[in-house]
């Protein structure tokens, strides 16, 4: 890392933070640019990796002092934060991905994320001690989505996926349809679906193990029956089906399984990356705002990665005889860093060129997922 490398990130914060001051855009690309040396997030830790900054018990007191700035609006700072990102995308297919995650018993966190690539780019969150939440959860998400929606292209439709802990809720899909939006969500097996036809079943006693089903009716009995498609996926080797529910026939069931890039992107956050489980903050308002300095380090890793994946050639850190590395794109863009360090150059310091997402089609080599029709 180099002051140019420094001021150079700090230049691009600048312009996209608009609610930042200079010192606070400085300190952020500070603070980020060493979570990626450090491999760690904790301010002590941290700043050992920043000697040309100061001495480390100074640079430790710097860090800290950004982290304790109540002066930062979270609000403001995450959508700059998505319009900086989305703006990034040459694709009208961007999916959002809904999920909470914990800090042992400490610490509760909302997040809304970008899906890239197995991966997942925070966007949105909110931070709270185990169960004292800020406001309703479904508030708390239509609050997040909200900020979200400040930063999507024009013409873009966003997907919304969320897992059956926060999906299978009438008032949630409510809040994505206003939005305009799509969904998927997975529900309860237990949820009660009427047909067109006026036929009444619970999702699970439409599916055997080993079979897929897909049919368009009503849901949620007790919200007044929502229209929706619902897609039922249960693969022999599971002890329960996928039960899934959207308002676009045209999203495959299969679609689902990018849910899960959301957990891979927790873990990058965490062990596998910034250790975010060990750094001891646990004060909602902080955390908040570490999780701004996590993003964006997340985000210029999965940069490299893209780089060295689209690039092999000129950057040879997969060490592979074929196309397939068994590193994801987190994993390959560390490597990449240390690549460069190790041969003394300077990764180039900007959030994608560009943003592509993955087909939500079925492969080609597939069997029809959904033969069955739903009128009987």
């Amino acid at each position: 890392m180099s002051r140019e490398q420094i001021y150079t990130w700090r230049e691009q914060i600048a312009q996209h933070f608009a609610g930042l001051g200079a010192w606070q855009a400085l300190n952020l690309a500070i603070y980020s640019l060493g979570v990626m040396a450090a491999r760690h997030c904790s301010p002590s830790r941290v700043s050992e990796k920043l000697g040309i900054i100061g001495k480390p018990m100074t640079v430790q007191r710097r860090l800290e002092r950004w982290i304790d700035n109540v002066r930062i609006d979270k609000r403001l700072c995450c959508q700059s934060w998505v319009s900086w990102l989305l703006g990034r995308v040459k694709s009208k297919r961007i999916i959002l991905l809904v999920d909470e995650t914990k800090l042992g018993k400490c610490l509760s966190v909302m997040m809304v994320g970008l899906a890239y690539h197995n991966c997942c780019i925070p966007l949105a969150w909110w931070c709270y001690h185990e169960k004292a939440w800020p406001m309703k959860q479904v508030d708390l998400i239509g609050e997040l989505l909200s900020w979200v929606a400040v930063g999507v292209p024009a013409g873009c439709v966003p997907l919304v996926q969320a897992d059956r802990g926060i999906g299978c809720s009438p008032d949630l899909v409510r809040v994505v349809r206003r939005l305009g939006w799509r969904y998927l969500f997975r529900v309860q097996k237990s949820t009660h679906f009427r047909t067109s036809q006026g036929k009444e079943h619970r999702l699970m006693d439409l599916i055997m193990p080993g079979q897929c089903w897909s049919g368009s009716g009503y849901i949620f009995k007790k919200a007044g029956w929502l229209p929706a498609t619902v897609h039922l996926i249960w693969l022999a080797r599971y002890a329960e089906p996928w039960c899934l529910i959207t308002n676009d026939p045209a999203i495959p069931g299969q679609a689902y399984a990018l849910r899960f890039w959301q957990e891979a992107g927790f873990r990058d956050l965490k062990s596998d990356g910034w250790q975010w489980h060990t750094s001891h903050i646990f004060t909602p308002d902080h955390a908040d705002r570490l999780l701004l300095v996590l993003a964006l380090a997340t985000a210029l890793t999965l940069t490299a990665g893209t780089l060295a994946l689209s690039d092999p050639a000129s950057f040879p850190v997969l060490k592979l005889n074929h196309s397939r590395t068994p590193f994801s794109l987190f994993r390959l863009g560390l490597r990449l860093l240390d690549f460069l360090k190790e041969h003394g150059f300077q990764f180039v310091l900007a959030v994608f060129c560009s943003i592509s997402f993955p087909s939500l089609s079925a492969p080609a080599t597939s069997p029809p997922l959904f033969p069955k029709s739903v009128g009987a």
